[in-house]
């Protein structure tokens, strides 16, 4: 049995890398289904830098741990920008408060600018989302989210955007708590 499997792993390593990869393209054009999948550390002050200077120091007051899968359409208009919308759906996993929900939907919409890169990259820099919570934990809040700078190999054909992330990134969000001010985080 191991040895079938270990058969059948290098047939589809051979097929992977003996596979064409799709043309250079100068743009991309078009309405793409997205799922992506984050887990978040949130603190109210900034995470300290570490010594290789990613930043991963826990700050006073500590940080809370959230799991988000978020699914939607990214829309590219073909002269390099763009915009996604969405749903998220997210779990804070670090809250222990009795009564309270730690899940949440909140609805996202955000603009785009984007450069396909020759070696069939993408690179797109997200600007401010704008949230709503529409369910569970947080319900009416609403907020921003800074951009952030997010890479993508482009496939075969053109119709598929697999993610390659290289560094930790951070982002300040905002919200507006429905009658009780704002926290930014």
């Amino acid at each position: 049995m191991q040895q079938r499997l270990a058969t059948v792993l290098v047939m589809l390593l051979v097929l992977l890398l003996s596979a064409p990869m799709v043309e250079a393209r100068t743009n991309l054009n078009g309405t793409y289904a997205s799922t992506t999948i984050q887990v978040c550390s949130t603190a109210n002050t900034p995470l300290g830098i570490d010594a290789s200077g990613a930043p991963t120091i826990i700050p006073a007051g500590g940080v809370s741990r959230n799991s988000i899968v978020s699914t939607g359409t990214i829309t590219f208009n073909g002269d390099g920008t763009g915009t996604s919308v969405g749903q998220s759906q997210g779990m804070n996993i670090s809250n222990t408060t009795v009564g309270a929900s730690i899940f949440s939907i909140t609805n996202f919409t955000l603009a785009f600018t984007c450069t396909v890169n020759d070696d069939n990259t993408v690179d797109i820099t997200f600007g401010v989302a704008d949230t709503a919570t529409i369910s569970g934990g947080g319900t009416g809040n609403t907020g921003t989210t800074t951009g952030t700078i997010r890479s993508f190999r482009i496939g075969k054909g053109g119709n598929t955007l697999v993610g390659q992330e290289s560094a930790i990134q951070q982002e300040t969000v905002v919200t507006n708590i429905l009658n009780d001010g704002t926290i930014t985080q």
